[in-house]
């Protein structure tokens, strides 16, 4: 008997070659298999998309089935698609793949400029309402108050929206001109291409590819403007802000000078009425000065005179009576220029001012 050492292959070596050989058939059908699933999905997705075309075709070959005979056995192969049919059908999904890319790209490029566009309108929107805010308040808040009595006078408010519909009519009619001169050039620019696609000067895929080139150029350098031009619209948002907070304070500051000027009017009329006061005091002082010196003059008489010189009782009485109501009237009125003086300390010590010496 001959040792399997001498055959030159054990059974061990079969038995791994033989598991290698079927690792790689296996290894083949995984990819056949994911071939042929790749393949089902590429199918299904014509299918879905042929939907109504390949049920009018099923429905026609049911009714050739039916005319012919049952016992006649069925080709399998007609049932198999062949290698054209299958290169046309994934053609076909690489043309509609494509062709939605560039529908959605379409899509997208326009929604973004509707985007933009809307952007850019909110923009000049914004800019407006703040300055007919501004405006609004310069004209009609500040300016349209009336002094005497504190309100806003209605004739102002009112000559103030006249003018601002008068502004928007007139803006109107422009956009009105410019949307019809648009529409003219969209004419015009129409006929044009029309004529070329008639004439058949169609541009070269070159020419294009260059336009194309010039057009991103120009639309990059655009959407560099359009950042440039919205920061300076935040920037002058901002300093429209600062200027009327500005505004404000330099308004509040003026109605308290105002109201400081007032003050000082009022208290230098006061003033002025004390001084008027004091002096018509200081008249009747010296006036009843002078009556004082009189009647003491006249008691020094009276006492220094004889009998002949003494005045009837009568004539003593009402003398006396006189001197009384004189004497009244002094006191009186002595009162009344303490009571002025202190008045006039007062004010003057209200109003800082150091009282005139006398």
């Amino acid at each position: 008997m001959i040792p399997e050492q001498q055959q030159g292959i054990t059974e061990e070596e079969k038995e791994l070659i033989l598991i290698e050989e079927l690792s790689q058939k296996l290894e083949g059908l995984y990819k056949d298999m994911e071939q042929i699933r790749r393949e089902n999905l590429l199918f299904e997705s014509y299918i879905m998309r042929n939907s109504k075309d390949l049920q009018r075709e099923d429905e026609a070959e049911d009714k050739k089935q039916k005319t012919k005979k049952k016992n006649q056995p069925v080709d399998k192969k007609t049932m198999q698609l062949t290698n054209e049919e299958k290169y046309e059908i994934a053609q076909f999904e690489s043309d509609t793949l494509k062709k939605n890319i560039e529908e959605g790209r379409i899509r997208s490029d326009q929604i973004l400029e509707t985007l933009r566009a809307i952007l850019e309108e909110t923009d000049k929107a914004i800019t407006e309402i703040r300055k007919d805010a501004f405006d609004f308040q310069r004209e009609i808040l500040f300016a349209g108050e009336n002094t005497r009595t504190g309100k806003i006078e209605a004739e102002r408010i009112e000559k103030y929206f006249k003018e601002k519909l008068a502004q928007k009519d007139a803006q109107i009619e422009k956009y009105k001109q410019k949307k019809a001169n648009i529409e003219q050039q969209i004419t015009k620019t129409s006929n044009q291409i029309q004529k070329k696609e008639e004439m058949g000067d169609d541009l070269k895929f070159i020419d294009f590819h260059q336009l194309q080139i010039e057009n991103k150029k120009y639309v990059k350098q655009i959407d560099e403007k359009n950042k440039k031009l919205l920061g300076l619209k935040i920037a002058t948002g901002k300093i429209s802000s600062v200027l009327i907070e500005e505004r404000n304070q330099l308004q509040n500051e003026i109605d308290q000078c105002n109201k400081l000027i007032q003050e000082i009017d009022d208290k230098n009329k006061k003033i002025a009425k004390t001084q008027e006061q004091t002096k018509k005091v200081k008249t009747q002082i010296a006036s009843l000065t002078e009556k004082k010196k009189k009647f003491a003059i006249q008691l020094e008489q009276v006492n220094n005179a004889t009998n002949e010189d003494i005045p009837k009782a009568m004539t003593y009485v009402l003398q006396k009576r006189k001197e009384e109501e004189l004497v009244y009237k002094i006191r009186n009125t002595n009162r009344k220029i303490e009571i002025a003086e202190l008045a006039y300390q007062k004010a003057c010590k209200a109003l800082g001012v150091n009282p005139i010496q006398q």
